[in-house]
């Protein structure tokens, strides 16, 4: 149940994105954080009736708030110049490697001392590392990265530093939001600083990508302003809220599964409001296409009744637990 939930988090966020594909991107994405940021610390501060605790953080509290807040720098600078370079789908299946990787030093650990471990252990594992291969052959089947990828230049290994970097704030974004040592109103006050935090920053990188990329703020204008808010309600403020809540029901590595439906989403919502004549023209998906995301969905669903099996050594011995609980 939840993971639907979760779909229905990455379809509304898409549907914010897409507004962004009305406007200059550089321009669009910093009107999109800035207002999914102001909207996101309005609803916390209202629901919660406590300010936001800028003076207030702890040390790790800090460490969590600059890694959210490197990460949505990445998706707001990094991501397009990417995209750019390399083609979207490119860069989306590179950035699919994020939420993969939830967990994966859990697996490491098991098939470094599988000699340790026990069989269903073992076979937990394996099936895990199983359904993420399938998942990611399904993102590249929707994506189809190949056909973007023709020429291998300066600009191309910019555009794959750009990738790595995807990969790694969707992994942070996931290992940081289902973090136990937060409750959910704490981790909506962690969130909202870290978002604003981020907008003077975000503001800078788009200064400076302009000049690569073009547009930017020499861009700015009534109708970015206008698709920009509603994206940043829709992609940004919204999702985030659903998000946080869903984190205390779903575990982190079938979260990470899930979040794969994010490309499958907006070649859904790309294709729809083409339709509808709302977006430029695309093409349906093809044979492939509709093939990647049964597969993706196939692990989803397997991933989220499978959850994986956590490791943990303790006094030269290994604990093992399942759903918070000794498996």
């Amino acid at each position: 149940m939840y993971g639907v939930v979760v779909l229905v988090e990455l379809l509304i966020q898409q549907i914010g994105w897409a507004f962004n594909t009305l406007a200059d991107p550089l321009a669009s994405g910093l009107v999109t954080g800035a207002v999914g940021a102001l909207f996101l610390a309005g609803a916390v501060v209202v629901w919660t009736r406590r300010l936001l605790p800028f003076r207030a953080l702890t040390a790790y509290d800090r460490v969590i708030v600059l890694r959210l807040g490197a990460g949505i720098l990445v998706l707001n600078a990094a991501y397009p110049y990417g995209a750019q370079t390399l083609g979207m789908g490119t860069i989306i299946t590179m950035s699919a490697l994020g939420p993969l990787c939830c967990k994966g030093g859990n697996l490491w650990r098991v098939v470094r001392h599988r000699r340790k471990m026990p069989r269903r252990v073992l076979r937990n594992a394996a099936l895990n590392i199983g359904l993420r291969v399938v998942a990611f052959l399904g993102v590249m089947a929707v994506n189809n990265p190949l056909a973007e990828f023709r020429h291998f230049d300066k600009e191309a290994v910019f555009g794959l530093a750009c990738g790595v970097l995807g990969a790694w704030s969707f992994w942070n974004y996931l290992s940081c939001v289902y973090d136990d040592h937060y409750t959910l109103k704490e981790r909506l006050r962690i969130l909202s600083v870290a978002d604003l935090l981020a907008v003077p920053f975000t503001a800078l990188a788009v200064w400076a990508m302009s000049p690569v990329l073009g547009g930017g703020f020499s861009e700015l204008s009534g109708k970015v302003l206008l698709w920009g808010s509603i994206a940043g309600v829709l992609s940004f403020t919204v999702p985030t809220l659903i998000g946080a809540w869903v984190a205390d029901k779903i575990s982190e590595d079938a979260s990470g599964v899930f979040y794969l439906f994010d490309s499958l989403m907006g070649t859904l919502v790309g294709f729809v409001g083409a339709l509808l004549g709302v977006l430029s023209a695309v093409q349906a998906p093809d044979g492939w296409g509709w093939g990647g995301m049964a597969l993706v969905l196939l692990a989803a669903i397997v991933a989220a009744r499978n959850p994986i099996i956590e490791v943990i050594r303790s006094e030269g011995r290994f604990v093992f637990m399942k759903g918070g609980q000794p498996a």
